[in-house]
């Protein structure tokens, strides 16, 4: 057995080219992914020579670095041959683990083909040794070396293609590299040289034969290749980012002068560094001047402290910022921008720069405030006519009650001489002028309320009294068409302290509302005390058994100068004030009205003022009117830049019998969804300056309006994202009409409804019908998650709730509504078909009757409901006086 050495330089020599092959190769090679399909198969080719030609080379070195007795020569064709495996094995890798849709997965494919192609490299290129003893090899070692070339392999194939970083290429490398080495010298120490011959001499330092000095010429040359390999890659690559980049900024370049806004960049404390061609445009200053905050001189001076001062809050708090401030153009002038600027960061979150925009909002602005003060303008002049109405009271009020004194005196006069044939037409011109009077008594007191003129004068009152002072006064007029007036007086009505003149009228204007449109019928007065989170509130109700009226007549009742129809009107006469006017009263007082009414059957108006003044009760509401400006409990809003669409919606919305509101932008519709507080709000996407979204997410940021349903009605109506902002319901345009009834008609006031649950159509009609005929209103719900969205909209006064329901049954519907605001003490009458165990009993412990289907008629139904709301209203009733006497 020959003894054997190494040259520890040329060892080193062989490590230093396996790693820096497999450096070049994994660079190679990671490019692949993202390249043509016709540069693809190059990048292939050079990742394949430059890792091929690279383990050869160090393969080959590390036979020069081994040194034994006897001289070594190389056979050229398997040489080649091992040359060309090396280069072979590691093109299919990189061909089989860069191909499209390849994952890690494939890296178990790859990495053993190079692995293997690696010691098919090594142990063909010992086979080409020709030496003059015998070779053998040891088994185990052999299947060592393969193992580390196959597990070397896949281990940098997986760290190449799952990051592209330059140091996890480094360390890819180094694994590759060390590996090929670990694997070469391995295979050495598996290989055992015998001499034929005795006299063979110890390992030796001595020059090389011919054949080993072609072969070191063949790895320099290799070497070298691959070096130019890896500087031809790294060319190419420099040329394809510096196209991207030309590209990139010519993008860039095209979209600022396409926008025309200024844009600008500073380092990370804000000062501007080298050319800023659209900053330097406007304003005129030359690079110089605008170097470091040179900028500032061009800004007003009223704003320079503004602008430093939000920068340095938003480079405090690591943010972006946004504000407005005026520049001074190239020709001295001064305009209103709008600047956004926003952090470049580097890969450790640190800024590196900033990079910002100013958008010229000059006109804009001019525009908005031109159109604030033309709507103050407006708005003036309106106050200012009411005003003048309002000043002309004694003016016309004196001429009317000179010809009605005139009038009554020429009565007497005529009645005196017997001069009967003048006693009617005299009677006509007084009772004329009567109504003139009274017809303008109540146009002055509507122009006062607008004029916010009209005060109140409080006193204190005893409820039941004041209640039957006011009945008695109209009583006559109630029984001039043969009508019974029912006074019903709880007995904790107590005292309250309010303007007696102005509720004593709402009160007049009801009875004697009542009496006009019922003939031989019943007018019932009812007072009541509430109380709720808000305090005490007095509640009248004046129900009739007239001839009542349609929801479409309900919906316009309170318009000035309307009543029912035409034919209403030369029946029954009317200006059509009095119900307007008294609701503006009962506004004014901190109140409302509000009426349920069905045609042929009645009429039932509620008026509910709160016992004790307080500061909102004396604020000068808007008095419902033709111009579509009611507050009332149905108002909807409608947020829209396109005035013919506000013009379509508002005439849909007032036939469907909602009070309108409309708003022409973002900014505008948010000032008035605080301030009206609307039933609903229908809000279009694609406006200028605040677009929808931007509006919605403020709406549902501001507590006061965050409860507010909102609806998207947009070209660009995404449900998706209106959900995720809160909006309730996304109609495309052009508006399905149908559909977006139906979803209005959820939030419709609801106090007083009855809320069927029911998965059963049929049971629900069949329901509807009995209830509306003992006179409640009545919603419906398929089952118990749309019963929640209702109860979302308008908490009911009572629940009919069926038990076996799809999507959410009435056992969790119970669960559900008992935990909402308000719902704890709703009254809920569970009407089921299903025989009801004793723990199914438990569970509906919450419920306030359990009645069975079939067991009870429609009729028993609608009694214990009536039961139950008397119940409900005498309990509320007792917990008012308790808290009364604790007071």
């Amino acid at each position: 057995m020959v003894h054997t050495g190494y040259d520890p330089s040329l060892v080193a020599l062989s490590i230093a080219i396996a790693v820096f092959a497999s450096y070049t190769a994994l660079d190679l090679g990671g490019r692949v992914r993202g390249a043509a399909a016709g540069v693809r198969w190059a990048w292939v080719a050079l990742a394949a020579v430059a890792m091929g030609g690279g383990i050869w080379a160090m393969h080959f070195v590390g036979m020069l670095a081994f040194e034994m007795g006897m001289p070594a020569a190389y056979d050229l064709g398997i040489t080649v041959a091992s040359l060309l495996i090396a280069v072979a094995a590691t093109g299919a890798a990189f061909a089989w683990v860069s191909r499209k849709g390849a994952d890690t997965r494939d890296v178990l494919v790859s990495g053993p083909l190079m692995g293997l192609g690696v010691a098919g490299m090594h142990y063909t290129g010992m086979a080409a040794m020709r030496v003059a003893g015998n070779l053998a090899y040891s088994l185990p070692i052999v299947a060592i070396s393969v193992a580390i070339a196959v597990t070397a392999a896949t281990a940098a194939l997986w760290l190449t293609f799952r990051q592209n970083s330059v140091w996890q290429k480094l360390a890819a490398a180094a694994v590759m590299g060390l590996a090929v080495a670990g694997m070469h010298y391995t295979g050495m120490a598996a290989a055992t040289f015998t001499a034929e011959e005795a006299g063979a001499h110890a390992a030796h330092a001595t020059g090389v034969g011919v054949s080993q000095q072609y072969l070191a010429l063949s790895v320099a040359g290799a070497t070298f290749l691959i070096l130019f390999i890896a500087m031809l890659a790294s060319a190419f690559e420099q040329q394809r980012v510096q196209r991207n980049l030309h590209i990139s900024e010519g993008r860039f370049r095209a979209a600022a002068e396409a926008v025309g806004d200024i844009i600008w960049t500073t380092d990370a404390r804000g000062a501007m560094v080298g050319p800023q061609p659209y900053w330097q445009a406007f304003t005129g200053q030359s690079e110089a001047e605008c170097q470091g905050t040179g900028w500032a001189e061009a800004v007003h001076p009223d704003d320079v402290g503004p602008t430093k001062a939000a920068w340095r809050d938003a480079v405090a708090a690591n943010r972006g910022y946004e504000l407005q401030h005026r520049v001074r153009n190239r020709s001295g002038g001064y305009r209103l921008f709008a600047v956004k600027g926003r952090p470049v960061r580097n890969p450790d979150g640190t800024i590196r720069e900033w990079v910002g925009i100013h958008a010229d909002i000059t006109e804009r602005e001019a525009f908005e405030i031109a159109l604030k003060e033309a709507r103050d303008a407006a708005e003036e002049h309106s106050r200012a006519k009411s005003r003048f109405l309002a000043n002309m009271s004694h003016e016309l009020r004196t001429p009317l009650s000179a010809v009605i004194g005139y009038s009554e005196m020429l009565e007497e006069e005529a009645e005196e001489l017997g001069q009967e044939s003048l006693l009617k037409d005299l009677g006509k011109i007084k009772s004329n002028a009567q109504h003139l009077l009274g017809l303008i008594n109540d146009v002055l007191d509507l122009s006062k309320v607008e004029a916010e003129k009209m005060e109140l004068d409080l006193e204190d009152i005893d409820v039941a009294a004041f209640t039957r002072d006011a009945a008695g006064t109209v009583e006559a007029l109630v029984r001039k068409k043969g009508n019974v007036l029912v006074l019903d007086i709880a007995d904790d009505a107590g005292r309250a302290r309010t303007d007696a003149v102005k509720l004593r009228q709402c009160l007049f204007n009801l009875l004697s509302n009542a009496a006009k449109f019922t003939e031989g019928g019943t007018i019932t007065l009812r007072a009541r005390r509430d109380t709720d989170g808000a305090g005490d509130w007095l509640r009248f109700t004046v129900e009739d058994t007239g001839i009542g009226m349609s929801t479409e007549q309900v919906g316009r009742l309170f318009e000035r100068f309307t009543q029912a129809d035409e034919t209403t009107t030369r029946r029954f006469g009317g200006t059509g004030l009095g119900l307007a006017l008294s609701r503006a009263f009962a506004q004014l007082l901190g109140g409302d009205i509000t009426v349920v009414s069905r045609a042929g059957q009645g009429t039932c108006f509620t008026l509910r003022v709160p016992a004790m003044p307080s500061d909102q009760a004396v604020q000068m509401p808007a008095v419902a009117g033709s111009e579509g400006a009611a507050l009332t409990g149905d108002l909807v809003l409608v947020i829209d830049d396109e005035a013919s669409q506000r013009e379509v919606m508002t005439r849909f919305l007032e036939r469907q019998r909602f009070a309108v509101r409309t708003a022409g932008d973002g900014r505008t519709g948010l000032e008035l969804a605080k301030s009206l507080k609307p039933r609903a709000i229908l809000l279009d996407v694609m406006m200028p300056e605040m677009d929808g979204w931007s509006v919605l997410a403020a709406l549902k940021a501001d507590q006061e309006t965050a409860d507010i349903p909102v609806v998207m009605v947009s070209f660009v109506a995404d449900a998706a994202l209106g959900a995720s902002l809160g909006a309730v319901e996304a109609v495309p345009k052009p508006v399905d009409w149908t559909r977006l009834r139906t979803i209005l008609d959820q939030f419709r006031a609801a106090d007083g409804d009855v809320l069927v649950i029911d998965d059963d159509a049929d049971m629900r009609q069949r329901l509807r019908t009995v209830l509306e005929r003992n006179g409640w209103t009545v919603r419906e719900a398929g089952d118990g998650r749309e019963a929640l969205d209702q109860v979302g909209h308008g908490v009911p006064r009572l629940v009919l709730l069926d038990l076996t329901m799809p999507v959410m049954d009435g056992f969790l519907f119970l669960d559900r509504l008992r935990i909402l605001p308000g719902c704890a003490e709703v009254p809920v009458v569970v009407l089921s078909a299903r025989n009801i165990t004793a723990a199914e009993r438990d569970r509906l412990s919450e419920a306030d009757r359990i009645l069975r289907k079939g067991d009870a008629s429609l009729q028993d139904i609608a009694s214990e409901l009536r039961k139950l709301d008397n119940r409900q209203a005498h309990t509320e009733e007792t917990a008012s006086v308790e808290a009364s006497s604790q007071d």
